[in-house]
C-alpha cells in the first residue's frame, strides 16, 4: 500500500513512494524504482562540486501511468529502542502499518469525552495478537490534553519506529510528534508484556 517509507537504520535518511492525489493504482519494476531513488542520491544528495550536501529530492511522473513519484530527504528521528528481543515481531507490526491512514488533514487528538476530538487517545491497534502499536500523550503531558497532528505525521513517526526499532526485535517509542510535541507511538510484544507481569505477579505473591 502506498505511500510507503523506506528508513534507514539509523534513522537519518527516508525514502517515500507515493502516488498522485487521487489516483489508486498504478505500476512499475523495482529496478525502475531503485534507479529512480539513485539519480536523486547521485544529483541532489551527494556533495556537489562547491562542497555543499543537499538534503534530498523528488522524482515525478514514475510507473506505467506516471502517477508515481519518489522523494529522498533527511530525517530527524526521535526514537528510543528497547534491548534485542524485547520487541513483537516485525511483520505483525506491519500489518498494522500498512492499514494506518496516511493522509494531511488535521485531526484533534484527546480524551473521548472532549467534542473537540476526532481521534480519542489512546489510539490502539494489536495485530496477530502480539504486536501492539499505541499513540497516546507523551510521558508527563497533562492528563486530558488535547493536540493537533495529521495522520502523516504519526504514520511518519510510526515507520520510525518499525525501521529502526521493530526489524531488530526491539521495543521503541518515537516521541514529539503533533503541533504541540505532545503525541507518542509505541511498539509493544503483547506476548513479552503478559510474561513479565505473569512473572512479577508470581514472584510477589
Amino acid at each position: 500500500p502506498l505511500p510507503f517509507r523506506y528508513l534507514s537504520h539509523n534513522g537519518l535518511c527516508a525514502i517515500d513512494i507515493a502516488h498522485t492525489a487521487g489516483v489508486l493504482t498504478d505500476s512499475i519494476a523495482p529496478i525502475d524504482l531503485k534507479l529512480a531513488a539513485r539519480i536523486i542520491i547521485s544529483t541532489c544528495v551527494m556533495v556537489n562540486k562547491r562542497g555543499e550536501a543537499n538534503t534530498g529530492g523528488l522524482l515525478a511522473g514514475l510507473g506505467q501511468n506516471q502517477d508515481l513519484a519518489i522523494r529522498v530527504m533527511a530525517a530527524k528521528p526521535n526514537t528510543t529502542c528497547g534491548p534485542e528481543g524485547s520487541g513483537p515481531p516485525w511483520a505483525a507490526c506491519r500489518d498494522i502499518i500498512d492499514r494506518m491512514p496516511a493522509n494531511n488533514k488535521r485531526q484533534v487528538f484527546g480524551p473521548r469525552d472532549d467534542p473537540r476530538t476526532t481521534v480519542p487517545l489512546p489510539w490502539r491497534y494489536t495485530a496477530r495478537e502480539r504486536c501492539t502499536i499505541t499513540v497516546d500523550l507523551v510521558d508527563g503531558a497533562e492528563p486530558g490534553s488535547v493536540t493537533t497532528s495529521d495522520w502523516y505525521k504519526v504514520w511518519a513517526a510510526t515507520n520510525e519506529v518499525d525501521f529502526m526499532c521493530a526489524q531488530q526485535r526491539k521495543r521503541g517509542v518515537a516521541g514529539i510528534v503533533g503541533d504541540n510535541k505532545l503525541l507518542q507511538v509505541e511498539f509493544k510484544d503483547e506476548r513479552l508484556e503478559s510474561n513479565t507481569i505473569s512473572s512479577s505477579s508470581s514472584l510477589t505473591s
